[in-house]
C-alpha cells in the first residue's frame, strides 16, 4: 500500500478512537488526525501544513455549511416550521395514522433547511409525537418514527454530509454541485416514499386512528395562519431556476453575462444566502429584539459552530495533504487489487458505514470514512456521483441505529426507553434503507447522471 493510503488508516484510527473511547468533541478528533496525516508526509509535511490548512479555511463549503446553519437556527427561532406542520396536519391529519404521516412530510421538508437529524426530530416530535400517542400510537413506535424520520437530514440537501463530501478533492473534482443536488433530490424522494410506507403498513397493523379533530385546524385557517412560512423554500427553488434549465442555458447565451459569470456562481453558497434572506423576510416579527435578545440567540446556537466548523476545515485541510500525497491513484490501485465484485463491495461500504454511524454522527462519519468509501466504490466501476448518493444514503441510518443523538431526543419527549425502539428502527428504518442504497448503488433504483 501507498504512503496516502497508510496515512489515510491511520486518520480514520485517530479519529474513531478520540471520538469513541474518549468521548470528546469530534471537532478535536479532526485536528488531530490532520496532524498525524502530516506526519505521514514525511519531508512535505512543513510545505503542506498552511496551504492545505488555507484550503479548508477558505473553502467555499465552508462558508456554505456555516450560512446553512444560521439559517437553520433562525427558522427554528421564528417557528416557522410548526406553522408548516399545523398546514400539514390540516390536509393529513384525518387520515388514519395522520399525525405519522404529518411527522414523516414535516421531516422532509425541515431536512430541506436545517440537515440535523436531532434537530429534525426535535422540531417535528415535539408537536407530532403527543398527536400519536392521542390517536393511538404505543409510544415506542411513535418515537420510532420520528426517530426513524429523521435520517432525511442526511440525505435531502443542503446538509453539511454534502458539503463534505463536496469538499473531499477527488469528489470535487469528479461531481458536479448541481447535478448532486438533483440526484440528492431523487433519493430523498425514494426514502419519502419507504417511510409512507412504513406508517402505513404500521397504521394497518396497529389499528391507528386519525389525530384526534380538536387538534386539526380547517385548511383554510390555517393556511391563513402559516402560507408565508411556505416562502422560505423559494431560498432553494430560485437558485435552482438560476443554476439550471432553460433560464439557465439563457443566461449562458448572453452576452453580458455569458458562462464564465454563470460558472463563477457557486449553487451551494447561494442557497443558505437566498435562504437566509427570505426566512428574515418572513419571520421577520418574530426575530430577536434589541441587542440583548440577539446576544443571547447566538450564545445559545455558538455550540452548533463549535462542533462542525473544525469538521469541515480539518476534513477538507486533511483531504488536501492527502490528493497532493496521491492518496486517488494509490487507493484506486490498492482496491482494484481485490477481487470483489461489485455488489459485494457496496455491501461491504454499507455495512461498514452504518456501523460506524452507530457512535457517530452521519456528518463525522462521512468526514473520518467518506474518502475511503467513494474510493473503494469508484473502484469497482460505481459512477462517482451514484457513488456520493450511495454512501450518503447508508450514512442517513444514524436515526435508526443504537446509541445515535435522534433516538435519544425522540424517546425523551415520548417518554419511554431508547432500547424499546431499537427493534422496530431496525426493522421498519435501518435495514429497508440499506436495501435501497445498495440498490442505487446497483443502479437497480435510477439516479439521474
Amino acid at each position: 500500500m501507498g504512503t496516502a493510503v497508510w496515512a489515510l488508516i491511520a486518520f480514520i484510527v485517530v479519529v474513531l478512537i478520540w471520538a469513541i473511547f474518549t468521548k470528546r468533541n469530534i471537532g478535536e478528533a479532526m485536528i488531530l488526525g490532520f496532524i498525524m496525516t502530516l506526519i505521514f508526509s514525511g519531508s512535505q509535511a512543513f510545505d503542506l501544513f498552511l496551504p492545505s490548512l488555507m484550503t479548508g479555511l477558505t473553502h467555499s463549503v465552508v462558508f456554505a455549511t456555516l450560512a446553512f446553519i444560521f439559517m437553520a437556527q433562525l427558522i427554528n427561532y421564528t417557528g416557522l416550521i410548526g406553522r408548516i406542520i399545523q398546514i400539514l396536519n390540516s390536509l393529513l391529519g384525518r387520515l388514519p395514522g395522520g399525525a405519522a404521516y404529518v411527522n414523516t412530510l414535516g421531516s422532509g421538508l425541515f431536512a430541506l433547511v436545517a440537515g440535523s437529524g436531532s434537530g429534525i426530530a426535535a422540531t417535528t416530535g415535539s408537536i407530532t409525537i403527543p398527536w400519536m400517542e392521542r390517536s393511538g400510537w404505543r409510544k415506542e413506535h411513535a418515537a420510532s418514527v420520528v426517530a426513524g424520520n429523521s435520517g432525511f437530514g442526511s440525505i435531502i440537501p443542503p446538509n453539511s454530509t454534502m458539503f463534505i463530501m463536496l469538499g473531499f478533492a477527488p469528489v470535487a473534482a469528479s461531481v458536479g454541485q448541481g447535478d448532486l443536488f438533483i440526484a440528492l433530490y431523487v433519493a430523498g424522494l425514494y426514502a419519502l416514499i419507504h417511510r409512507v410506507v412504513v406508517v402505513y403498513i404500521m397504521t394497518k397493523k396497529y389499528n391507528i386512528q386519525p389525530v384526534h379533530a380538536d387538534l386539526i385546524q380547517p385548511i383554510s385557517k390555517s393556511f391563513a395562519e402559516g402560507w408565508t412560512s411556505l416562502l422560505i423554500f423559494l431560498g432553494i427553488i430560485i437558485p435552482l431556476i438560476i443554476n439550471f434549465g432553460p433560464l439557465a442555458n439563457w443566461f449562458t447565451s448572453v452576452d453580458n453575462i455569458g458562462e464564465t459569470a454563470m460558472d463563477a456562481i457557486s449553487f451551494i453558497v447561494w442557497v443558505p444566502v437566498f435562504m437566509i434572506i427570505f426566512t428574515l423576510l418572513v419571520g421577520r416579527n418574530h426575530l430577536p429584539k434589541g441587542k440583548s435578545q440577539w446576544t443571547k440567540f447566538f450564545e445559545e446556537t455558538a455550540p452548533a459552530y463549535y462542533v462542525i466548523g473544525p469538521v469541515l476545515i480539518f476534513t477538507f485541510a486533511t483531504s488536501a495533504v492527502l490528493n497532493q500525497m496521491g492518496l486517488t491513484d494509490q487507493l484506486q490501485a490498492l482496491m482494484t487489487s481485490f477481487a470483489v465484485p461489485k455488489w459485494l463491495m457496496i455491501a461491504i461500504v454499507g455495512i461498514i458505514i452504518t456501523l460506524v454511524a452507530t457512535p457517530l454522527a452521519t456528518s463525522a462519519t462521512i468526514a473520518t470514512i467518506g474518502l475511503a468509501s467513494f474510493g473503494a466504490l469508484t473502484a469497482v466501476g460505481v459512477d462517482p456521483l451514484l457513488a456520493v448518493v450511495t454512501i450518503m444514503m447508508f450514512g442517513a441510518t444514524e436515526g435508526s441505529t443504537p446509541t445515535s443523538g435522534p433516538i435519544y431526543v425522540a424517546t425523551g419527549m415520548a417518554r419511554v426507553a431508547p432500547e424499546k425502539t431499537y427493534m422496530p428502527l431496525l426493522l421498519y428504518y435501518t435495514l429497508p434503507l440499506m436495501i435501497i442504497s445498495w440498490l442505487i448503488g446497483m443502479g437497480i433504483i435510477p439516479i439521474p447522471l
